[in-house]
C-alpha cells in the first residue's frame, strides 16, 4: 500500500502543474509558445533562488555549529529555526521573482503573466519533489535487503543510523504520503499568489506589496516548520498532519483569492500591452 500511494502521489505531483498549465493557458487564450516561455521563466527563477538559498543555509548552519555565530538557547531552537528558515525562503524566492519581473521580463507584466510565472515557480518544485519521491522509494526498496546496506561499507554507527531511517520510512502511514500531493496544491496556489503580489509591486510602484509577499511567504513556511515537529510526536499523526495541511491550504488559497481580486488593479495600459 505504501509503495502504491507513493507512486500515485509522486505522479500527481508531476502531472499537477502540467494539467493546471493546460487549463490556465486555455483560459487566458495563451499560445503554447507564450505559455512555455513564462512557465519556464518561473521554473528557472525557482531553481536560481535555490542555487543561492541552499548553499547559504549550509554556510549559515556551519557558522552556528562552529560558534562563529551565537546559538539561541536550546528551548528557543524550534522557534528560532522556524523564523530563520521561513524568512530566508521568503527573501530568496521573492527577491528572485522581483529581479525576474523588474530586469528580465520587462514586457510581461500582465496579471495573467504573473499567474503563469507563479505556476512555473511552484510547478517545477512539485515536479522535482515528485521525482525525488520516486527516487527515494527505489532506494528504500533496495535497502530493505540487509546485505544491500552492508555492501555500502558504512561505519557501524552510520550503518545503524541508515537501518533506522529505512525502518522509519517503511513504518510511516501510507495515508500520509497523499498529503505530499495535497501540500503541492497549496504550495502552487501560494506561489501563484506571491508572484502576482511581487509583480503588482512593480506595476503599481508600491514596494509594500513586495515586502508583504516576503512576510507572507516567511509566515507560512515558519508556521509549517514550527508545527511539524510537534505533530509528529503525537498519538494521531495522520489527523494532526491533515490539520496542518488544512491550515496551510487556507493561508495559500486565501492569498490566491486576494491576488485574483488584484486583477482589476493592474493598470489598463499594461493589460492592453500584454494582450
Amino acid at each position: 500500500m505504501l509503495i502504491t500511494n507513493t507512486i500515485i502521489s509522486a505522479i500527481g505531483m508531476i502531472l499537477l502543474p502540467l494539467v493546471a498549465g493546460y487549463f490556465i493557458a486555455k483560459k487566458f487564450k495563451q499560445s503554447f509558445k507564450a505559455f512555455r516561455k513564462l512557465f519556464i521563466a518561473g521554473a528557472l527563477t525557482f531553481i536560481a533562488s535555490q542555487v543561492l538559498h541552499i548553499p547559504f543555509l549550509y554556510g549559515l548552519t556551519a557558522l552556528f555549529d562552529n560558534g562563529t555565530l551565537p546559538s539561541p538557547p536550546e528551548s528557543w531552537n524550534v522557534i528560532f529555526n522556524a523564523i530563520m528558515l521561513g524568512l530566508l525562503a521568503g527573501i530568496f524566492e521573492e527577491t528572485a521573482r522581483y529581479i525576474l519581473f523588474k530586469y528580465i521580463i520587462k514586457n510581461s507584466h500582465t496579471w495573467e503573466d504573473g499567474i503563469t510565472i507563479g505556476l512555473g515557480h511552484g510547478g517545477i518544485e512539485a515536479i522535482l519533489l515528485g521525482i525525488l519521491s520516486i527516487t527515494t522509494l527505489i532506494q528504500m526498496i533496495a535497502m530493505q535487503d540487509p546485505t544491500a546496506l552492508s555492501a555500502l561499507g558504512l561505519p557501524a554507527d552510520q550503518l545503524e543510523l541508515a537501518k533506522t531511517q529505512v525502518a522509519a520510512y517503511w513504518a510511516q502511514s501510507a495515508v500520509i504520503l497523499f498529503f505530499g500531493f495535497v501540500e503541492r496544491i497549496s504550495a502552487i496556489c501560494l506561489h501563484i499568489g506571491l508572484s502576482v503580489f511581487v509583480m503588482y509591486s512593480i506595476v503599481s510602484g508600491q514596494r509594500k506589496w513586495f515586502w508583504f509577499a516576503i512576510i507572507w511567504h516567511a509566515f507560512v513556511d515558519a508556521l509549517a516548520v514550527y508545527l511539524y515537529p510537534k505533530i509528529t510526536v503525537g498519538t494521531n499523526v495522520v489527523f494532526a498532519t491533515f490539520g496542518l495541511e488544512v491550515l496551510v491550504a487556507v493561508l495559500a488559497v486565501g492569498l490566491l483569492a486576494y491576488a485574483i481580486r488584484l486583477r482589476n488593479n493592474f493598470p489598463v495600459e499594461i493589460e492592453a500591452k500584454g494582450n
